[in-house]
């Protein structure tokens, strides 16, 4: 998928980001927006947002985070990172940092990096940002109840912060992955060294290490004001203020960009994306970072049957993900592409095998996986019956509202009825399906929806057995598969520990041809990122459209025209 379309109207756009989505309803935050009486002069005023999907809570570690839209539209304008990513998505020094860290193999065999902290760092408080809290931000990852993720932060056997300048972290081994670490630095003072957080920060982040403040945040909107204490004068804010407004679906989220009642928008692609966001509207679409897939969870608690091999399988080789492609992105980008590897990005090096393309439709294949298991089908045209008389049907959950999900369900369930296949369909908001459902398991066994991608090839986070979520490890994990395969396990822990980049590409594809064997998710397309607003009240979007950071990144550098 190396389509880049850009489409503008009126006027050029300078600079500006992009990114994934779905959505929840407004209030009355944004009716006069773009009037001739609000329309405020440039270097200040309103910019107001339109934002998918709408986070239930803000928690920087827990399940909160499992929503892609709380990191674009809340966490990156507040909570810094030691790395960030540039416009080709490679990782790169911070504003935290004074140059990139260097990392260093010691003779026994320990793994050592350094990062050299700006002295001007600091919080909106006018607290100095430390190492130590480069210190406590590691025990929180690991300290806090219910973490989303702690892989390679367990490896970390200690942080140095002797000097608040320099922060040394040491790993008990190698782990190659480690520029992608330190996602969130939090604010030690701020919690008392209290390092489990799981009880603040749900509904308001006091404290910002970032261009922004977050003045209010509620199920109605978002509000952000200039950090005034900010240390990076060119990421200083442009406006006055930035609200952000939760919509319904993208059929709300469209009208109201061509309406006025909000000034951009970054939906996913849907149906007559190119006409409806034409002139007098500007969008671009490129590369994405999210892979979409059908996802398969074999620990769903309505499952009516094991989800077996043979029954993932089948359900591959019922589909014509070609067809699927061009009617989920036809309407954005030429000749969309399919996904034939499970879990890295065709834009990113090497790492994407092809491995799936052994799946393409095929009712012999279907019938011969299915018979070998006891299924039968006493109906030539009915659904296959197992051996104690259920029906092969499988709830199928996605984000309500989201038109291109919804279409591929209706699509999938029109395409799979002749191989006796069979749906139930029970869509949720997308807090409801993201932050409360999945990292509890409480899904499917099928669900439609993007996962991230990034230039390193690690995807233990997906495969690891002990991140399975469950009562057990108090629900921590991202493997929301439940797939359980040990060799995976090792194969994906392998490829972290790997600092050779051609020894790292034969696990990667040796993984990438288990994963097609034992088919825990069916990759179907890597989901472009969409950013649109109207050029005639706003200047800034349009050049970081591929941000692995989301389309209002960079929203620090956008002005009203007035």
């Amino acid at each position: 998928m190396r389509a880049l379309l850009l489409v503008t109207a009126l006027a050029a756009a300078a600079c500006g980001g992009a990114t994934d989505s779905a959505s929840q309803d407004g209030d009355d935050a944004t009716e006069s927006a773009v009037t001739a009486e609000t329309v405020p002069e440039p270097g200040g005023g309103e910019i107001v947002l339109a934002v998918e999907q709408w986070p239930e809570c803000l928690n920087p570690l827990t399940s909160c985070a499992n929503s892609s839209w709380l990191n674009w539209s809340v966490l990156v304008h507040l909570v810094p990172t030691l790395m960030e990513y540039d416009e080709d998505n490679n990782l790169r020094a911070s504003p935290l940092l004074v140059e990139a860290p260097s990392a260093e193999t010691r003779p026994d065999g320990g793994f050592t990096v350094t990062y050299s902290l700006d002295p001007d760092a600091r919080w909106s408080d006018g607290t100095p940002i430390t190492s130590s809290d480069v210190w406590f931000s590691w025990r929180a990852r690991l300290d806090t109840a219910g973490s989303l993720d702690t892989i390679g932060y367990d490896l970390i056997t200690d942080v140095g912060h002797d000097d608040p300048h320099t922060a040394v972290v040491t790993f008990s081994e190698p782990y190659a992955p480690w520029r992608q670490l330190f996602g969130r630095i939090l604010p030690a003072h701020a919690f008392e060294g209290e390092t489990d957080i799981s009880g603040r920060w749900n509904d308001s982040i006091p404290v910002s290490g970032g261009p922004w403040l977050q003045e209010s945040w509620s199920p109605q909107q978002h509000i952000l004001v200039p950090n005034d204490n900010y240390w990076v004068t060119d990421r200083m804010p442009l406006v006055d203020r930035v609200v952000m407004v939760p919509l319904e679906d993208t059929d709300t989220e469209v009208a109201a960009l061509q309406t006025g009642e909000v000034m951009a928008a970054s939906p996913q692609p849907f149906p007559g994306a190119k006409e409806r966001l034409g002139p007098p509207l500007a969008f671009v679409s490129g590369e994405g970072t999210f892979m979409e897939g059908l996802w398969i969870n074999q620990a769903a608690p309505d499952r009516r049957f094991e989800i077996t091999t043979s029954v993932r399988r089948a359900l591959a080789h019922a589909l014509d993900r070609e067809r699927i492609a061009e009617v989920a992105l036809g309407p954005i980008i030429d000749n969309p592409e399919v996904l034939q590897c499970a879990g890295w990005n065709p834009a990113f090096g090497q790492w994407c095998g092809d491995h799936f393309t052994r799946y393409s439709q095929d009712m012999a294949a279907v019938e011969r996986l299915l018979t070998a298991e006891g299924w039968t089908r006493p109906d030539p045209e009915g659904r296959w019956v197992n051996t104690e008389g259920v029906e092969l049907v499988l709830q199928w959950n996605t984000v309500a509202g989201n038109q291109r999900r919804e279409d591929i369900q209706a699509l999938v369930t029109e395409m799979t009825e002749p191989f006796g296949i069979g749906f139930e369909i029970i869509n949720y908001s997308a807090g409801e399906l993201f932050q409360n459902r999945l990292p509890v398991m409480d899904f499917g066994p099928l669900a439609l929806y993007a996962n991230g991608t990034d230039p390193d090839p690690s995807v233990s986070a997906l495969y690891d057995i002990d991140g399975i979520p469950s009562e057990a490890n108090g629900f921590s994990g991202q493997n929301f598969t439940a797939y359980a395969s040990e060799r995976a396990t090792e194969l994906a822990f392998a490829i972290d520990a790997e600092l050779d980049e051609a020894a790292r590409l034969e696990l990667v594809h040796e993984l990438g041809a288990l994963l097609a064997d034992d088919v825990p998710w069916i990759p179907l397309y890597m989901l472009p990122n969409l950013l649109a607003w109207d050029p005639a009240v706003l200047d800034g979007p349009g050049a970081y459209v591929s941000s692995v950071h989301g389309g209002y990144y960079d929203i620090y550098d956008w002005a009203v025209i007035g």
